[in-house]
């Protein structure tokens, strides 16, 4: 179940939302204003950039 972020068209607010897979088309709404003008956020956790793969392996070493 991704987690999407959202910013209302209407008063600004961002928020996010979990999305379950096969659910079809739910409409969104602002928990704010109710508001059904809302438009998918780009998400600061995809943007903020790095590999974690340089920081060496998550299990320890192998061997």
């Amino acid at each position: 179940m991704p987690l999407y972020e959202y910013i209302c068209q209407s008063c600004g607010e961002r928020f996010e939302k979990l999305i379950r897979s096969g659910a079809g088309a739910i409409p969104i709404v602002c928990p704010s204003c109710a508001s059904a003008a809302v438009q998918r956020a780009l998400s600061t956790f995809a943007t903020t950039g790095g590999s974690t793969a340089a920081s060496g392996p998550a299990c320890g070493p192998v061997g």
